[in-house]
């Protein structure tokens, strides 16, 4: 009897492991579209780069991380997205979970499930390392200390409604979170943002001269350019610093830094590229 109650365990925990979870939008804010910027469908699969086919809960517990991506409208509008993605504890919905979850309470020997949840701020300008420092700071706000005042919900509001874009010029936004000061400035209007709100030191930490001077003269003759890493974030960044470094020229093709598995069809297409 007891191997027989050991097989049903360990056939529970095998069937949590193959629950495919489809990624949804559990909250949003605004909760209405603007009339001119409509939430982009493929949201979730930018959200889930990997692949939203491949998304199971896992007895690893993962680090949260940080990642960029930017949408581009018919119209040639950008909006640029930061991720930071965490997980939680996960059980089945239903019968299944609510059974897991009381046999776990009494059995502390029992694996424990994680799954991915994703914060995800969008904007139409690209403060792509601020954004990073205030996502980070306002996720050890949240789980690490006592002196939350509001809930998370408020501060997505702070930062999306009451934070004022800084106009072209000299001036500046500051926001402190935690101890640490999120600036927000705009250079002149004939210059791109970039050039003050990107660290242009990580492209040449990831690249050494030859490869930014080809990968500059690749872009600036129009061709395809592809760029691989191991690591999400830097994808975006150094996207975008290559991107400023063409000013006064200016990209104007396919541009997908962080390219869902879902598209990687468009890789075929015959036209220039920087994906």
């Amino acid at each position: 009897q007891q191997q027989q109650q050991q097989q049903q365990q360990q056939q529970a925990e095998d069937d949590i492991e193959d629950y495919a979870l489809e990624p949804v939008i559990t909250a949003r804010y605004p909760k209405e579209d603007y009339p001119d910027q409509p939430l982009n469908i493929r949201l979730p699969q930018f959200c889930h780069p990997e692949g939203t086919d491949f998304i199971f809960p896992t007895r690893e517990y993962k680090m949260p991380r940080i990642h960029h991506f930017v949408l581009t409208d018919s119209l040639g509008g950008k909006q640029y997205g930061t991720c930071l993605t965490v997980y939680e504890e996960f059980f089945p919905p239903g019968k299944e979970g609510e059974e897991y979850r009381e046999k776990k309470k009494k059995d502390k020997s029992l694996p424990t499930f994680y799954a991915p949840r994703v914060l995800c701020l969008l904007s139409t300008y690209p403060y792509l390392s601020s954004f990073r420092t205030y996502l980070t700071q306002l996720y050890r706000l949240a789980t690490s200390t006592n002196v939350m005042t509001a809930p998370i919900e408020r501060y997505v509001q702070n930062i999306c409604s009451e934070i004022p874009a800084p106009p072209p010029g000299a001036f500046e936004v500051k926001l402190n979170i935690l101890g640490s000061t999120v600036r927000f400035w705009a250079p002149p209007a004939d210059q791109p943002i970039p050039y003050v709100s990107l660290p242009f030191k990580v492209l040449f930490e990831c690249l050494d001269i030859g490869n930014v001077l080809f990968a500059w003269y690749t872009l600036a003759c129009e061709r395809k350019v592809l760029l691989v890493s191991s690591q999400l974030s830097l994808l975006t960044v150094c996207a975008e610093i290559l991107q400023s470094l063409l000013f006064p020229m200016r990209w104007s093709h396919l541009y997908i830094p962080v390219l869902p598995r879902s598209l990687s069809p468009m890789l075929d297409a015959p036209m220039p590229y920087l994906c």
